[in-house]
């Protein structure tokens, strides 16, 4: 292996180590609750593979070096980073009378993902045991209870009852014993035991129904058509505003307020994220077409909407693959 030419070292790199790029970076979102971040990770991961790439095919072990690099380097990171959230774990509701404040910065909350992170060959059938199905473990309140937990529970979380390995196989990735993995497991389990949700497998056709008036709702402006699909005890958030609200009185008469003072059309691209229905938001721009302004993950329960999660993240368009700008 030692001297293998660039061409061959590039198809041993295509062969070995990119096909493991979306599952690192599906881990290490769950681990930064970023991603972002989880994407840079996953790169510099890639890169210290492809500059050990003649060790790692000799010894055939290039997805377990990958975890424990990716691994040890989301817990480098989190070191230095105060843990992510959604505004309702941080604050009590706002009222909606009340203009919004700043902005606060972006590095305190959850950023979404795009369900095309979960298409990963190579991890799409864990173990029998493993505790968490694929669509569950990217949840967004899933990912947001995970950031509760210290790194390394965190950590031994994923491998073990979202990938599938033993803890003995996890031990020597997190540099620690058997014991101590069966430990950080039993602490995080406790942690998360009342902050599981259940995760249907894919979208059933009354969602879909929900989303499409949803968006119908939305465009149209039709603030009594929209309020008609809110559940009672819904709640709404809008990061990187700190400001959420509680309750369908709450959301209307902030819609009502954010309606009469933006009289914007809109457009809304349905997508997934999250393992969950959302929505891309455009908004029409003074050039006549519409620009991004936010990714929303909807949550439903009965026929409603209980969730209205708005990342006013324009920045994360690209990262859904979704476009600039349209008509």
């Amino acid at each position: 292996m030692r001297g293998m030419s660039e061409r061959m070292k590039d198809e041993a790199f295509r062969t070995h180590v990119e096909v493991h790029r979306r599952a690192i970076t599906l881990h290490c979102y769950r681990m930064l609750g970023s991603l972002q971040d989880a994407e840079e990770v996953a790169q510099e991961s890639l890169l210290r593979a492809w500059q050990a790439l003649d060790d790692l095919r000799s010894s055939g072990a290039t997805k377990a070096w990958l975890y424990k690099i990716a691994t040890n380097a989301c817990l480098d990171l989190l070191k230095s980073r105060r843990r992510r959230a959604l505004p309702r774990e941080l604050a009590r509701p706002a009222d909606p009378e009340h203009p919004f404040g700043a902005p606060t910065s972006e590095a305190v909350w959850i950023e979404p993902a795009p369900d095309a992170l979960l298409e990963v060959p190579d991890d799409s059938a864990p173990r029998p045991d493993a505790r968490l199905s694929m669509r569950e473990s990217i949840g967004l309140a899933f990912v947001t209870a995970l950031q509760i937990l210290p790194p390394k529970q965190r950590a031994a979380l994923l491998l073990v009852d979202v990938l599938g390995w033993t803890p003995r196989e996890t031990a020597p990735l997190l540099e620690t014993t058997e014991v101590s993995v069966n430990s950080l497991l039993q602490r995080a389990r406790k942690n998360l035991e009342t902050r599981r949700e259940e995760a249907s497998a894919s979208m059933t056709p009354e969602e879909e129904a929900l989303v499409q008036r949803f968006v119908t709702t939305w465009e149209s402006r039709d603030l009594d058509a929209f309020t008609a699909l809110i559940a009672e005890d819904a709640v709404l958030s809008m990061p990187p505003q700190p400001e959420w609200y509680a309750g369908i009185a709450a959301i209307r008469r902030f819609y009502e307020r954010f309606l009469a003072a933006d009289p914007r059309a809109y457009r809304l691209v349905p997508i997934a994220a999250n393992g969950s229905p959302a929505v891309a938001k455009y908004a029409r721009s003074s050039a006549g077409d519409h620009e991004p302004v936010a990714i929303t993950v909807l949550s439903f329960r009965e026929g409603r909407v209980s969730e209205i999660t708005n990342f006013l993240l324009p920045r994360l368009f690209p990262l859904f693959g979704l476009p600039e700008r349209i008509a």
